[in-house]
């Protein structure tokens, strides 16, 4: 797993060797704007050293974007070497956007082009999905007789709450894009369209917002993560209807369906609160995690999961 790069330092010097999409979504992360300050070089015309720069404004990282570049000029090429050689760290801009987000760059030109990086190279290898396929089925297993008793609980809440079933079965996307049912408890009254969740939503039970968030509600979901459905850790499994929306404003979307929805997953602790707004926030994280799979960062998806459960921090 690619570790997060240290931007604890306030007000360092940041070098972009020109300038792309990606850049200008670097620069419109607020967190990094407000504490860092950018300095901007082209590659093609400008007669300066790096050097010049680098000892001027006491330069720690170099941001590179070549992309658009045909060849890099000996001259570049060689100072970039020798920043390197000097402690200097040096950085293609895809990279440096994962590694200070933890997503995947995701920039749509226009309504009928996307910008394409290393993007169709994502997927896991068949020793990963049987290593996750071992460890939902072990972790699982191991939950089963912590978990049933809670669902009993949280059935019973539901019961006494509201007539009508206490399980909620909906159909969802899968991997490869196959349909499967979910299982959840109820937390909404019976008749309703189905829409996301709102703000203050008066389709709750007076227990569903307490089965939302301690997420008792999703404990059921195990059972599809024992029958193959599903996985411990992966992007949420979301509607048909919604993932053709979805499609429709972002193609790289589908990528999603790689892998096998979870539980809980990269979005989900990144964003424990998100809206339909954060959909391309939401994408970029999943396919930074199909992207950069590794047993190491799902344990770090399990544990930051305990820490949003433990402080109560829900959607």
């Amino acid at each position: 797993m690619r570790k997060y790069l240290n931007l604890s330092n306030y007000n360092e010097r940041y070098i972009f060797i020109n300038i792309s999409s990606i850049t200008l979504k670097i620069l419109e992360e607020e967190n990094f704007t407000k504490f860092h300050r950018s300095i901007f070089f082209n590659s093609e015309n400008n007669r300066n050293s790096i050097f010049d720069y680098i000892k001027k404004f006491n330069v720690k990282t170099i941001v590179i974007e070549t992309s658009k570049l045909n060849h890099l000029p000996e001259k570049i090429t060689n100072e970039l070497i020798d920043a390197k050689l000097q402690g200097i760290e040096v950085y293609e801009v895809h990279e440096f956007y994962e590694r200070i987000n933890g997503r995947i760059p995701l920039v749509k030109l226009n309504a009928n082009e996307y910008l394409a990086d290393d993007i169709f190279s994502i997927g896991l290898e068949k020793s990963d999905f049987a290593l996750k396929r071992f460890v939902d089925l072990s972790v699982s297993l191991a939950l089963l007789p912590f978990a049933i008793p809670i669902v009993i609980f949280g059935a019973l809440l539901v019961f006494f709450n509201s007539p009508g079933k206490v399980m909620f079965y909906q159909e969802r996307v899968g991997k490869n894009s196959k349909k499967f049912k979910i299982y959840k408890l109820r937390t909404m009254k019976i008749n309703h369209n189905g829409d996301y969740t709102k703000y203050n939503d008066d389709r709750l039970l007076t227990v569903g917002k307490f089965l939302r968030t301690t997420k008792i509600d999703e404990l059921p979901q195990l059972f599809n993560v024992l029958n193959g459905n599903m996985s411990l850790i992966g992007p949420r499994p979301e509607q048909q209807k919604y993932v053709e929306k979805s499609i429709a404003e972002n193609s790289y979307f589908d990528l999603r369906h790689l892998v096998k929805p979870g539980i809980t997953g990269w979005a989900q602790v990144n964003l424990p609160k998100a809206t339909p707004k954060d959909n391309l926030k939401k994408l970029e994280y999943d396919l930074y995690y199909i992207k950069n799979y590794s047993a190491l960062l799902d344990i770090k998806i399990l544990l930051r999961t305990v820490k949003v459960l433990l402080t109560l921090n829900s959607n």
